[in-house]
């Protein structure tokens, strides 16, 4: 405790009141504005529910203080470590020593399985390291610490690259990635002081929200307050996106916090301009693959010349800090693949042999938990090889009474990984009232989109194991290791009617599932997705039912996927090119055609229940087309958006400029509405019965 930037952790334990009680006095010394207390709060103190922790990255505090006992959040406690600067103190307030909070594992409890049925590894896994961490330390009054930030040689040249890239009049791409607490804002805002001082130039500074903005405003103005107007402004990143207004400098700080595509829609919105990405490579807020493995590869081949910078030593806090430390170990943020040399393969060229054959196994999760060496082998695949890894996946990998993991083990240590999900076998009230739009189910993916998208309410009876992660080790990719792993998986559940997965498509896994006997049955809107591709969902069918349904499901398919591929291109939202449009078309059936009493009964299932439009995107359309001339007995708002979205294909923030919508969601919301006026007016009521 000698070095008074590293940061420490104090517990207190016992009622919420009490442990409130504890806390008030160990900050009589620190200024509440430099406190920030999350959940349960005392009436005038800086709070954040910890839902919304995450709007704050990017800021620091003195003190956080942490009220755990509603339950424990892997992401929460992360972000909320990375929110104390150096030299203060993580104080979490926890429930008496042997009680386990029941909120967080509420959330892990689907359907059949009650609260009884979640584990409690991954909390008492935290705690037992927290017990033993250097992080730890009694409770006492503290001082506020220095907060002035001197940087080093690392930041200096970073700031100084940055800032000539930013002030020269050519457009070039910058991306900043580094861990937590390495002085990524703090240099993003040195850097944008020096541009301003080079002469006349319009900056925007952009991030997922205006207050994670605030430390670059902090170093760039002196005043963390982000404007909204003059030489230098925060602008919302989907206003960046859309803007006529140029911009020379344009900065985004928490890149990874954003959907790819909105990033390359920015890039592109502003050709002209020098553009600076910062973001966090490793850490409690996602791995930020999706900025590394997807939009940097983009960056690579847009055209501006790309530099890619990175910081290694902490800014925010002193190296060596125990509670980083601590955060690290518990929630296994730098867990990483098993060193090769542990598998003793010799020679990794093409034709280099495992030496022995991998062994599967089903793990023991009781076991896993305290198993440190397989636990980091295991979930350090997952973070390497998945675009958004957070430390909640540790924890439903832990405790979710619906979750398996298999492995694949060469001497002990994992090669391949998979967690998969047993979903479905739902009863007949749930299935009939999630296919009739009254809620939704958490923990059943697959079922969920089968009877609520694609419209097969009968589909949640049926059992299913969905897969929901697969990797393989890095150094031993295209082995077959995955196939080999994912056949075992089949193999361990004989009484399964299906067996599916939903992921972001590329050409290469729609291929690698086809080869595994898995077929496409749905592909989604996919609006909002970090990987900027679209949703695809296949199945194994099993069973004589699920077989029934796999042959509908790619008949629906056939009649829909050119046009949904269609209003995907038109939107921009997700990566569709020339080879993954050929991989998501091949292979589909003929579509057999519709029957007039067939049509009309998809139409009254998409009007009555909570069907999306795209799933059913031709035949509304279709349908639209055929009634033109009733459009015109619409309100104006209701026909303008029926024609610019169903008959001209427009993307959403054409539709709401021209429908006088607020926003894309306002206007995605009253489609359902507006073609429900056309079919009042076109057949008169709806009946009854859905059919």
């Amino acid at each position: 405790m000698n070095d008074p930037r590293h940061r420490f952790c104090i517990v207190l334990r016992g009622s919420p009141a009490e442990t409130q009680a504890l806390a008030l006095p160990l900050l009589a010394r620190i200024p509440s504005s430099d406190v920030l207390w999350i959940g349960d709060a005392p009436l005038s103190a800086v709070q954040s529910s910890p839902t919304q922790v995450r709007r704050r990255l990017g800021q620091a505090f003195s003190a956080v203080v942490l009220d755990l006992h509603d339950g424990l959040s892997a992401d929460v406690l992360g972000q909320c470590a990375g929110l104390v600067f150096g030299g203060g103190r993580l104080i979490l307030r926890l429930p008496p020593e042997g009680v386990v909070p029941l909120t967080s594992q509420a959330e892990l409890a689907v359907l059949p399985f009650s609260i009884d049925d979640v584990g409690q590894r991954f909390f008492l896994r935290v705690a037992r390291m927290l017990a033993q961490s250097s992080a730890c330390v009694p409770a006492a009054v503290f001082d506020a610490p220095d907060r002035r930030v001197t940087g080093d040689e690392e930041q200096a040249l970073v700031v100084e690259q940055l800032a000539a890239g930013l002030a020269a009049p050519v457009p070039s791409l910058w991306t900043l990635v580094a861990d937590r607490g390495r002085g990524k804002s703090s240099a993003l805002g040195l850097a944008l002081r020096m541009v301003l001082t080079s002469g006349s130039v319009r900056i925007a500074v952009s991030s997922d929200s205006p207050a994670a903005a605030q430390e670059i405003f902090r170093f760039a103005t002196g005043n963390p307050q982000p404007p909204t107007d003059g030489p230098l402004r925060f602008v919302d990143p989907r206003a960046l996106a859309t803007c006529e207004q140029a911009f020379d400098v344009i900065v985004i700080d928490e890149a990874a916090q954003l959907p790819v595509p909105l990033l390359v829609a920015i890039t592109h919105r502003h050709p002209h301009a020098r553009l600076a990405f910062a973001t966090t490579g490793r850490g409690y807020e996602g791995t930020g693959r999706g900025f590394v493995l997807r939009f940097l590869a983009w960056a690579a081949r847009e055209g501006r010349p790309l530099q890619q910078l990175s910081l290694r030593r902490p800014i925010r806090w002193d190296p060596g800090d125990p509670l980083e430390h601590f955060v690290d170990q518990a929630l296994a943020i730098d867990a990483e693949p098993a060193p090769i040399e542990a598998l003793r393969l010799g020679s990794l060229d093409d034709d280099a042999q495992l030496g022995e054959p991998p062994v599967h196994r089903l793990l023991d999760r009781d076991a896993l938990a305290f198993d440190e060496p397989l636990l980091r082998d295991f979930f350090g695949l997952l973070v390497h090889a998945h675009y958004r890894t957070t430390p909640s996946d540790l924890h439903r990998m832990l405790d979710a009474p619906n979750l398996d993991l298999h492995a694949l083990l060469v001497r002990g240590r994992v090669v391949a990984a998979s967690v998969v999900a047993r979903e479905g076998s739902l009863s007949d009230p749930v299935c009939v009232a999630l296919s009739q739009g009254r809620g939704r189910i958490r923990g059943h993916a697959l079922p969920d989109t089968l009877m609520c998208h694609a419209g097969y309410p009968d589909a949640g009876r049926l059992s299913m194991v969905r897969s929901v992660r697969v990797a393989v080790h890095p150094s031993l990719r295209r082995r077959g290791l995955a196939a080999l792993l994912v056949e075992h998986v089949h193999r361990s559940y004989p009484d399964a009617d299906l067996f599916g997965t939903l992921f972001g498509a590329t050409a290469e896994l729609l291929q690698f599932r086809r080869q595994l006997g898995y077929e496409l049955v749905r592909v989604g809107a996919s609006r909002g997705s970090r990987t900027g591709e679209p949703a695809a969902v296949m199945i194994r069918p099993v069973s004589s039912q699920a077989k029934a349904l796999c042959a509908s499901l790619r008949q629906d398919l056939a009649h829909n996927l050119s046009l949904q591929l269609a209003l995907l291109a038109s939107d921009g939202e997700v990566c569709l090119d020339g080879a993954l449009r050929s991989s998501l078309l091949a292979h589909l059936p003929s579509p057999v055609p519709l029957s007039s009493a067939s049509r009309q009964r998809l139409i009254t299932r998409y009007l009555t229940g909570p069907q999306p439009f795209d799933a059913l995107a031709q035949v509304l359309t279709d349908y639209v087309t055929q009634h033109q001339a009733q459009l015109a007995q619409l309100g104006h708002r209701e026909q303008c958006l029926l024609r610019a979205r169903v008959l001209l294909r427009l993307p959403w923030p054409r539709v709401c400029a021209q429908a006088g919508y607020p926003s894309v969601p306002a206007a995605m919301r009253a489609l359902r509405p507006a073609l429900r006026a056309l079919q009042l007016v076109v057949d008169g009521p709806l009946p009854q019965d859905m059919g």
